[in-house]
């Protein structure tokens, strides 16, 4: 087999580190959408050890990244509210799994150099990833303090306020709001399908804005989907869905001032829908 003669930091040594350094701090990022369990929607609320109502996680339960979570959501009591029990930029990273994080993905990139040069019939000298391995860990140090200080889009999305209508009272609670795109399907395969759609046109006859709301009468939430300008709106899996709510006990007949829509219909699958 033919060896290559160069020393662990000549110009080719170097391209090969840094470009395996790169690569694992990029795979390293990319394993921060890995984020489990992904429908916490709202705090629990209730005492540690007890099981949380539909949506709801405990504090630290949601975490991001693999194989070790780097990112876990920290507890609350603290500000702001709008992260209590979900995983968000309030939430930093912790600096030893992130450090064996990015070493697991370096040692993966590094196996897999070393086997594209030998079957080019090439050699790598293992004390190559020694000299480079400082690199490694200047860079999650990097990361850490870029985290630590600017914060990071780690999370599925935040908390809002929003005020509910019922008969006798308005009151505020508080609504679940995507920061990534998160598809109906999803919701429905987890929950089920929904009982009622309530659909609300606005604009005018030529322009139609149509909005709608899905309510799962059984556990309570409500789901408000994305506005669309169209005289028939099609409900698909890829639909995105724009907020999540999770009233009170209580008969609900508005958000906000606006009542829940101008009709309602019973849920009849995936398809068109027209007011």
């Amino acid at each position: 087999m033919k060896s290559l003669s160069f020393f662990p930091l000549s110009r080719y040594g170097c391209g090969i580190g840094v470009v395996n350094v790169l690569l694992a701090v990029v795979l390293t990022v990319l394993s921060f959408r890995y984020i489990q369990p992904k429908d916490c929607y709202r705090s629990c609320g209730g005492l540690e050890g007890m099981p949380c109502l539909t949506g709801g996680c405990h504090f630290g339960e949601q975490k991001a990244g693999w194989p070790l979570p780097a990112f876990v959501d920290a507890p609350g009591g603290g500000s702001p509210t709008s992260g209590w029990g979900l995983l968000g930029p309030e939430d930093p990273p912790d600096f030893v799994p992130l450090l064996l994080d990015v070493l697991f993905y370096s040692l993966i990139v590094w196996l897999a150099s070393y086997i594209i040069h030998f079957v080019r019939r090439r050699a790598l000298p293992l004390r190559l990833i020694i000299t480079i391995l400082p690199f490694n860990v200047f860079l999650v140090i990097f990361l850490y303090i870029f985290y630590w200080s600017f914060g990071s889009p780690i999370g599925r999305g935040h908390s809002v306020q929003v005020y509910i209508d019922t008969p006798t009272d308005r009151g505020a609670v508080i609504a679940f709001v995507p920061t990534v795109s998160i598809p109906l399907g999803e919701l429905i395969e987890n929950y089920g399908d929904p009982d009622e759609v309530w659909l609300t046109s606005e604009g005018s006859a030529q322009k139609p804005l149509i909005q709608i709301l899905l309510h799962w009468d059984s556990i309570g939430m409500f789901v408000q989907l994305a506005e669309k300008a169209t005289e028939t709106y099609p409900i698909k899996k890829t639909t995105r869905v724009e907020m999540i709510v999770f009233p009170p006990e209580e008969q609900v007949i508005g958000f906000d001032g606006k009542p829940l829509g101008k009709q309602k219909v019973l849920w009849k699958g995936y398809g068109d829908y027209q007011p």
